[in-house]
């Protein structure tokens, strides 16, 4: 075992020992059927924190063992291969948009990207001369940078893995702790061991075919190959976001408002009051709220902005400056349609830690490809849109959903 494997292996070992006693602090207030005390709470919190800290090291971990992994299997196959270490070269790089114009238009213009058109190959990202010079880094950033303005998840501060392979992740969790009881002075003890599971990481495909007369494209009165690359990238995001928000995790990402048994249910079919919220807010443990948002459909949004206390005062507040998110019970407002709207059994309410609860995979960034020979006889030119990407829910008690009655 590595070094950096054994790292993990302890880094593991004691969130899962830290997870225990938390359960015991929890345990034990129960069984003396009491509130957890001031000295509690604070323990409590420095528990929490440490979980978050160690979740944050088994991150690093995990992406320094899969760099390392990488660098085993290109070292090997060139001591193989009798090849010498491969010769890397830093080009200046130019704006993104001269980027993204020049690889849709099937130029080099002096970039690092060099754009082959051929019809006789398969174009692979991986294969040199067959697509791998189309993965450039200001590209690769491009689609990640759109998904973190406009996909509620990740607006939400959700855990984001940006990895260069696809190879499946698996992300041990811990499904439930060990049952603590009162023992007497010569009873046999019980056994209670916790219980583990894992969630593995995936990399599902998001692709497009785009293709237009090479009429139109010399016809056009606007800037029409940059409109084609940017739509395709926003579009390929919106379909990504709504996956980790209602996928069901069966050949796509598990989206966070099904993956979790934590819920909380108001008693109207369309509506929430203020003391309903309330449950909501506390429906997590309070280290968890510290850094919880809100996910809100822009619907249901209308609706909580119109939520008064006892005094008539409003409940929502406004963000004040530029940048700065509306606030409900002093915690952000993220919104995002995908959220199910106010409606009879919809789960119209999302609340938590998301950078604790919940965990987004993406493989590198968007690979655009070009052939002006794909549909050679009807005179077309094609481009490829591919992303991959996965979600998946790795702690359940630091987010809740509300649904309606």
């Amino acid at each position: 075992m590595s070094g950096t494997h054994l790292a993990i292996k302890r880094a593991f070992e004691a969130r899962r020992k830290l997870q225990e006693e938390l359960r015991g602090l929890y345990d034990a207030a129960e069984a003396d059927k009491r509130e957890l005390s001031a000295d509690d709470r604070a323990t409590e919190e420095r528990m929490i924190r440490e979980l978050g800290e160690i979740a944050d090291k088994e991150i690093e971990l995990v992406e320094l063992a899969e760099k390392e992994s990488r660098a085993a299997e290109y070292f090997a196959a060139s001591a193989a291969a009798g090849a010498t270490a491969a010769r890397e070269q830093e080009t200046e790089k130019r704006h993104l948009g001269e980027v993204l114009r020049d690889i849709a238009e099937g130029k080099n213009g002096g970039n690092p990207v060099r754009v082959e058109l051929r019809d006789d190959v398969a174009l692979v990202a991986g294969t040199a001369t067959d697509g791998a010079e189309l993965v450039e880094t200001e590209l690769s950033r491009s689609l990640v940078d759109f998904l973190q303005e406009g996909v509620g998840v990740l607006q939400a501060r959700a855990r984001v893995l940006v990895t260069q392979s696809g190879n499946p992740i698996t992300v041990p969790t811990v499904t439930s702790h060990s049952t603590i009881a009162l023992e007497g002075e010569t009873d046999t003890i019980a056994r209670s061991a916790p219980q583990f599971s894992t969630v593995q990481l995936d990399a599902y495909k998001y692709a497009v075919l785009v293709q237009a007369s090479r009429e139109l494209l010399q016809d056009a009165a606007f800037p029409f190959v940059p409109f084609v690359v940017e739509q395709a990238t926003e579009e390929i995001a919106r379909k990504i976001s709504a996956d980790l928000t209602t996928g069901s995790g069966t050949g796509q990402p598990q989206g966070v408002d099904l993956a979790t048994t934590n819920t909380a249910t108001s008693a109207a079919v369309n509506a929430w009051t203020a003391d309903e919220l309330i449950d909501v807010f506390h429906g997590i443990v309070s280290g968890y709220r510290q850094n919880a948002v809100w996910m809100l459909n822009d619907s249901t949004v209308q609706a909580f902005r119109k939520l008064k206390d006892g005094d008539g005062q409003y409940l929502w507040v406004p963000g004040m400056a530029a940048g700065v998110p509306d606030t409900l019970f002093g915690k952000p407002v993220v919104t995002d349609n995908d959220v199910q709207a106010l409606g009879t059994g919809n789960e119209s309410v999302i609340f938590g830690d998301l950078r604790r609860a919940y965990m987004v995979r993406i493989v590198g960034g968007m690979d655009v490809a070009r052939s002006d020979d794909f549909a050679f006889d009807t005179d077309l030119v094609t481009w490829r849109f591919v992303a991959r990407a996965d979600g998946a829910l790795v702690d359940e008690r630091a987010v809740i959903i509300g649904s309606n009655a």
